[in-house]
């Protein structure tokens, strides 16, 4: 059985085999703090594996690292505003003049799978109609079991539970994932997804017909949002597993007129994040100094690395993005 390498080792197994320069007490502290496989072995590819970046000395690591690190704590304040903003809106929207505990919208409101037919002749619509059903079935569950988990440790559900009292859609909503906050949304009726877009500053027409712009965006930001919480790589955007719906890309360069978001990269996120923030009323100069921060670390990042892991990153087209996002929070 192979035994492990100290950290002397690996130095030098970086040195001999990889051709990497490292040497001295600073950059092995630097090492010791980062890991060698949870930090210098991810910060070496982009994506990929197979897509190993040409560094020959370990400064270009650590510059790769400070980036990711940076960036993580810039997003995390904006993630939070975001959820948090779009709860309340989503609250607010959903139980105005209505009944307000979840038990009574999940019979009336949760019913997406009613906006198809299920006598259809089309084979899509009734698969849609039975996806639904199952939807709905399976965030049932996740009612139950969000509700049985928290029981005890969750002061305002153990109140309702121990005076008999109907759960409020509030008390729900904080304690359920942001992204199980994106399967509520999505197994709203179309009638009521709109009502929800619309409270969230989301009316385009031509985007958002049915009312799944909203879901789109939180799903998009589940993962950033889970890397981040869990300190993994966001650096080069290899966190969305699920893909990035094309509408969403489409609407995003509408309303901010900037070209060429993909979600590939790391800086389209951020692009998302401000277009959210800026629509919650958050005031331009709180955004634009997130946009600055972001803007800090790359110009960083571009004097620490070579050109084409740079470009690899952040696309040549950066700076213009970065221009396009101030255009854009500058708007009235």
């Amino acid at each position: 059985m192979e035994k492990g390498k100290s950290i002397d080792a690996l130095m030098r197994h970086i040195r001999n085999d990889h051709n990497v320069s490292i040497n001295g007490g600073k950059n092995k502290k630097s090492l010791m703090n980062m890991g060698y496989y949870h930090g210098y072995k991810r910060y070496r590819f982009i994506k990929s594996t197979k897509n190993i970046q040409n560094f020959d000395d370990f400064s270009q690591i650590t510059a790769i690292y400070s980036f990711d690190f940076e960036i993580k704590r810039i997003f995390y304040p904006m993630i939070i505003l975001v959820e948090t903003s779009m709860k309340n809106r989503t609250i607010d929207a959903v139980v105005t003049r209505q009944n307000s505990d979840i038990e009574s919208i999940y019979k009336t409101k949760l019913t997406d799978y009613l906006d198809y037919d299920r006598n259809s002749n089309d084979k899509k619509e009734i698969r849609k109609f039975r996806d639904g059903i199952k939807g709905r079935l399976d965030f049932r569950s996740v009612m139950d079991q969000t509700i049985g988990y928290n029981y005890g440790k969750n002061d305002a559900l153990s109140h309702f539970v121990h005076n008999n009292k109907p759960i409020p859609l509030w008390v729900f909503f904080e304690l359920i994932t942001f992204g199980q906050f994106g399967h509520f949304i999505s197994r709203l009726s179309k009638e009521w997804r709109l009502k929800v877009s619309e409270a969230n500053g989301l009316q385009s027409a031509s985007f958002n017909q049915n009312g799944r712009m909203l879901q789109n965006i939180v799903f998009t930001l589940t993962d950033l949002r889970n890397a981040t919480m869990h300190n993994s790589a966001i650096f080069d955007a290899n966190f969305n597993h699920d893909g990035i719906a094309r509408g969403l890309k489409q609407f995003l360069m509408l309303e901010t007129n900037i070209e060429d978001i993909t979600f590939d990269k790391i800086i389209d996120y951020l692009i998302l994040l401000i277009f959210v923030l800026k629509k919650y009323g958050y005031s331009k100069t709180e955004i634009k100094a997130y946009v600055r921060q972001f803007e800090s670390a790359k110009e960083r990042l571009f004097k620490s690395i070579p050109r084409s892991t740079y470009g690899s990153l952040l696309g040549m087209d950066s700076n213009k993005k970065i221009e396009g996002i101030y255009s854009f929070i500058s708007r009235t």
